[in-house]
């Protein structure tokens, strides 16, 4: 049996082994933007390298989103190197230490840029990634502070629901859909766009709403109390960061006014019975989805994502229902029958087929696990 010793230190070492491959991941993330369309050139390097240091990295023009796209890449790389430094280093010396790395990470990323046809290396590039990386190694120094920030999340049960993960990796592909990268950090800006506008609709702010209450009761049943607040946190954030990285997807105010105001609601019905607070998410959910299908929001939203937006929230919808206590039956056929009103036929099918989704994922949960006979 481990002490409480060893047990800190198996978990410390878990927790550096997922930063270190969420590292790796956010590199070679910066490595495909940085070079895409991999269109290499080594005589255009050769004869950068025979002109002198003064042509290797000039100081020339940036566009402000591409400043700003190069200052918010860099901010992971300097808060996962400042949070992966050796425990024995203090705080300053471990983001002195992503700093530097992040800076010589940049410098040697554009240097290289001199090998393709198309990408032009610039100075100001290298300052601003490291401008991101000082800010980001700043608060990744304060988090060593706390044990474990990135550690294993304890599920509730040994089978997890099924519907609640269908329902998370439904929310996520609607915020990803086409799965078609922004490859440049203008256009990544420019995915930001509705949110700079600061432009909103009542209507899409309470759908947003909706929808994060319904994630957040998927995490309560997927997770232990402990880790809720940290998973529906991180769900969020994700959320938010596919709206940007993904072509065909916009941030928008009405989202982020909807998560704000989902935060606190959430917490909320974590505090009360989890019947209760399933049923009072389902009417709002069910309010929310029929304003929305009878006063469609101005946001021109590609066909995929309405329909994914759909699906998520019939399946909710029909989940809450079930969960709660409601028979699924009832609720499927109020369910169809209303949604074929409001957009037709079609939209009552999805309904319908909705809820076998959710009868098979209710059943598969609760059917006892085979046993296997001793040999």
């Amino acid at each position: 049996m481990l002490d409480a010793v060893s047990y800190d230190a198996f978990n410390r070492d878990q927790s550096r082994r997922r930063a270190a491959w969420l590292l790796a991941l956010v590199i070679a993330l910066i490595l495909y933007a940085s070079f895409f369309p991999f269109r290499f050139d080594l005589s255009r390097f050769a004869a950068a390298l025979q002109r002198g240091p003064a042509d290797l990295l000039p100081w020339g023009y940036s566009a402000r989103a591409d400043r700003a796209g190069n200052l918010l890449s860099y901010l992971p790389v300097g808060a996962l190197l400042a949070w992966l430094a050796p425990p024995r280093w203090r705080a300053p010396l471990a983001a002195l230490g992503a700093i530097v790395l992040a800076a010589a990470l940049s410098l040697t990323i554009e240097l290289l840029q001199h090998m393709t046809r198309s990408r032009v290396p610039n100075l100001v590039d290298v300052a601003m990634n490291t401008t991101g990386g000082a800010c980001g190694a700043l608060a990744g120094a304060l988090l060593r502070r706390r044990k474990w920030p990135l550690a294993r999340i304890a599920l509730r049960h040994a089978r997890p629901e099924p519907i609640a993960l269908v329902l998370i990796a439904l929310w996520f592909a609607m915020h990803a859909v086409p799965f078609m990268p922004r490859l440049n950090q203008g256009h990544a800006w420019s995915g930001m766009q509705p949110l700079r506008d600061l432009a909103y609709d009542g209507i899409a702010v309470f759908a947003f709403f909706a929808g994060y209450l319904v994630i957040a009761s998927a995490i309560r049943r997927l997770v232990v109390p402990n880790g809720f607040t940290r998973t529906f946190f991180g769900v969020a954030v994700l959320s938010l960061v596919l709206r940007v990285v993904f072509v065909g997807q916009w941030l928008t105010l009405d989202e982020c006014l909807g998560l704000v105001v989902a935060l606190p609601a959430a917490a909320w019905l974590r505090s009360i019975p989890r019947a209760r607070a399933f049923r009072l998410t389902l009417s709002i959910l069910a309010l929310a989805f029929a304003l929305e299908l009878a006063l469609p929001p101005a946001q021109p939203w590609p066909e995929a994502v309405i329909f994914l937006e759909r699906a998520f929230l019939i399946v909710g919808a029909l989940w809450l229902a079930a969960v709660a206590g409601i028979s699924l039956l009832a609720a499927t056929l109020a369910f169809a029958t209303g949604i074929a009103l409001l957009a037709g036929p079609t939209a009552g099918l999805l309904a319908v087929v909705a809820g076998f989704l959710v009868h098979a994922g209710r059943v598969l949960h609760y059917s006892p696990v085979p046993r296997v006979p001793d040999r």
